[in-house]
Order: structure tokens, then C-alpha cells, then sequence
């Protein structure tokens, strides 16, 4: 299914037309929303209480629809271009990065959703 969609996404209809300097046609792979992408991959539903493990598995299938099909082969006219990325979704750095986060949050802020809405408190957690 996948390898089909890669290759004749324009018969799939599920996306919105892009803005007319990007659009080939009216279903490309770019104009799918993230929103509506989301709720296609249903992590939230199968990880309810992993909110490291459910981000993770909409990257994922993000940067494989975005990157490596729609950038990879329209904006850059041909395989190769986004290779450089790979690793960065098919090893554990981002894994590790975002638990650390959450573990960092909850030590630190009394939890995910439980940090007091301040700019001193974004600053804390970004760096």
C-alpha cells in the first residue's frame, strides 16, 4: 500500500491542493494536513498513557510521507536529496531527546500539562 501510494498518490485523493508555486496537481502528498495526518496514524489511541512513544510514531510517519516521498522526490527531482536526514528518524536520537524531556518536565514542573503557563518556565524547559 505504501509503495502504491508513493507512486500514484494522485489516485488516493485525501489531500488538499497546494499553494499554486508548489501544486502539480490537486492531490499531491504536501497537501495532506497535519491535523487530518494525525488522526490517520492513531497513535494517541494505542499509546494513550505514552505521550513520548505516541509523538514519536506521528514523526515518524510524517518524515517518511514528507520527507522522503513528497520533498525527496517532487522538490528536489529525484532520490537522494533527503538521505541526510534518515538517521535522525531511524536511529534513537530523537527517542532519547523527547524522554528525556518528559522526564525532565515532570521532575521539574509536576508533570506534562502542569507547568505554570510563564516565559521563564519555556525558557527553562528549551534549554
Amino acid at each position: 500500500d505504501l509503495a502504491f501510494a508513493a507512486k500514484h498518490a494522485g489516485v488516493i485523493q485525501m489531500a488538499d491542493i497546494l499553494p499554486a508555486r508548489r501544486a502539480r496537481g490537486p492531490n499531491e502528498p504536501g497537501g495532506i494536513k497535519f491535523g487530518h495526518f494525525c488522526d490517520m496514524v492513531q497513535s494517541d489511541r494505542k499509546y494513550p498513557n505514552d505521550p513520548v512513544r505516541s509523538s514519536l510514531e506521528i514523526v515518524a510517519a510524517g518524515t517518511m510521507l514528507f520527507d522522503q516521498i513528497w520533498l525527496g522526490s517532487y522538490m528536489s527531482g529525484g532520490v537522494g536529496f533527503t538521505q541526510y536526514a534518515t538517521a535522525a528518524y531511524t536511529d534513537n536520537i530523537l527517542d532519547d531527546f523527547t524522554q528525556y524531556g518528559v522526564d525532565y518536565i515532570k521532575k521539574h514542573h509536576g508533570g506534562i500539562g502542569k507547568a505554570k503557563a510563564t516565559q521563564e518556565v519555556v525558557n527553562d524547559i528549551a534549554t
